[in-house]
């Protein structure tokens, strides 16, 4: 019998109905619509599997170890010398937590963190950038995911990859704002966490946010509202951000700010090697397209495209800002860019054979530049592991450098101490211009009085099993003229310390090195010795 359309057997049972045509159409459309996600989610999975052993950059296992140390005890910036902001610091603590509790690696853990940010972005982005079109959003996640994981696979886990993560769902936003679209609040909301987050890693990337909202008041006008949840979510965090470092990290201010201000220029590298990079070899092609085929910015511009194009302007004013000319200052520049192009491309203007050829050999440089690229390494290793091998597990290791590539990750990968409050001893190359070209201030001679100091302390505290000096600069602000042992030797506590308790080991092109030969000793009484904790097992 029946009853509508349902159907009954005699003794009264429920017949399932036949699914019809419409029925089987909704179906098929409602997984279509899951296909992008669905793919995302697979292809995330497929990425953690093939990425979850990586080497990982130096700077990122300093993070770490930055991380293991306040977990014991440790005071940013009072027994741990940093010159940047403690937001990095403070997010990997829970991260290192949660490994101990889950009882793995804390660097695996932030690979599988990272890949599932990476996707999450996406996800969001995905969502929020207006494409009704399923293979356009499926396209535009997969790659905008492959662009901020895979793309910056030399320096895995650095800032501005988290910076490019958290940015590119809030461009999207801002473009949704743009065409005066409803957006959900909790995901308004959630978007501008992210988007704190990620501006608030480095003071530079404040001009990103900063640009988009000036983009969203040109064009909305008088439809413009500053009150809404992502800039109340941005406000807010920024005022808890600030709270948190006066009340936890004070010192960051009265130390750390004054020591980058007197030396971290030494860093910088000159304009020459700052453009003389293949990554702004990208940016222009990109830059030369949009001047070209236009589609950039305007009434006609899909103001998704505009608002990425922003984002790649606001990183690259940081990129130029830093004047260091490293590579992974330039993730968030490609990366925001590259996915610029790939939307344009999009557009039916540009379904012709010469702008399409053109733009996907472009688009082809970012996206195979992690394949040429490869996994991070580090090319001071061949001076420093015939040594630091031989050294038993758990050793203090002492080195006096100005670059962290000579002892970050290679003391970790070896189980020893790290004998000292920094990663490396960034002040010399600034200490070496002012010595040797001048000129010579105040403030940069009591710096390097005090880091003498300091290493005379490390060295006296840790009873090192190996002491390395630097050789031969790595920067260019550092003259080759400048002696960085002589510069330490200066000092007769640790001179006649190393005489009385070292050999001098045959010294390499880029060090010199000196093997303990005398049992540790005690450091003087009423020393301020630095609380070194055991290294990763």
């Amino acid at each position: 019998m029946r009853s509508g359309s349902t159907e009954f057997n005699v003794v009264g049972e429920v017949i399932a109905a036949p699914v019809g045509p419409a029925q089987r159409r909704a179906k098929l459309h409602s997984w279509r619509r899951r296909l992008p996600d669905i793919s995302l989610c697979l292809t995330a999975f497929v990425t953690f599997a093939w990425l979850r052993n990586i080497p990982i950059t130096h700077d990122v296992v300093w993070q770490f170890w930055v991380a293991r140390q306040l977990s014991n005890g440790a005071v940013l910036y009072r027994d741990i010398w940093e010159v940047n902001p403690p937001l990095w610091f403070w997010s990997a603590l829970p991260i290192h937590h949660a490994a101990a509790w889950l009882h793995v690696p804390p660097l695996r853990l932030l690979i599988a963190i990272i890949v599932g940010a990476g996707a999450f972005s996406a996800l969001l982005m995905g969502h929020l950038s207006g494409d009704r079109s399923t293979l356009g959003r499926l396209v535009t996640m997969l790659l905008a995911f492959w662009l901020t994981v895979v793309m910056p696979l030399y320096d895995f886990g650095q800032r501005e990859q988290l910076a490019l993560i958290c940015a590119l769902p809030y461009a999207a936003l801002i473009s949704r704002r743009s065409t005066d679209s409803a957006v959900p609040l909790t995901l308004a909301l959630l978007v501008g966490a992210l988007g704190a987050y990620g501006f608030a890693l480095k003071h530079y990337f404040i001009v990103v946010p900063l640009l988009l909202e000036c983009w969203l008041i040109f064009r909305m006008r008088k439809q413009w509202r500053a009150i809404r949840p992502e800039t109340l979510t941005l406000i807010a965090a920024a005022l808890a951000y600030g709270v948190a470092t006066l009340t936890f990290a004070p010192a960051f201010i009265t130390n750390a700010v004054p020591m980058a201000r007197t030396a971290y220029h030494g860093f910088e590298s000159s304009w020459d090697m700052m453009f003389v990079r293949p990554w702004i070899v990208i940016w222009a092609f990109v830059a030369a397209f949009f001047l070209t085929f236009g589609g950039a910015f305007g009434r006609k511009a899909h103001p998704f495209v505009s608002t990425l194009l922003l984002v790649a302007l606001g990183f690259g004013i940081a990129y130029l800002v830093q004047r260091k000319g490293w590579m992974y200052h330039s993730i968030p520049v490609t990366g925001a860019a590259a996915l610029a192009l790939s939307l344009r491309l999009t557009m039916p203007d540009m379904r012709r054979a010469i702008p399409m050829t053109v733009g996907l050999f472009m688009l082809s440089l970012p996206i195979l530049l992690p394949i040429k690229v490869g996994p991070y390494f580090n090319f001071f290793r061949e001076q420093v592991d015939p040594l630091l091998s031989t050294l038993p597990k758990g050793s203090p290791i002492f080195m006096a450098t100005g670059d962290p590539m000579w002892g970050w990750p290679t003391v970790e990968d070896h189980g020893l101490v790290w004998a000292s409050r920094l990663p490396s001893y960034w002040m010399i190359p600034a200490i070496a211009h002012a010595e040797v070209i001048g000129p010579n201030p105040a403030p940069l001679r009591a710096l390097g009085r005090q880091i003498q100091d300091q290493a005379a302390i490390e060295i006296r505290c840790a009873s090192p099993a190996a002491i390395m000096f630097e050789r031969r600069g790595n920067y260019v602000f550092q003259p080759r003229a400048f002696d960085v042992q002589g510069f330490f030797l200066r000092r007769t506590e640790v001179r006649s310390y190393i005489e009385r308790n070292y050999r001098e080991l045959p010294p390499t092109r880029m060090l010199y090195m000196y093997r303990r030969i005398t049992p540790p000793s005690a450091p003087p009484k009423g020393t301020n010795c630095p609380a070194f904790t055991r290294p990763l097992s």
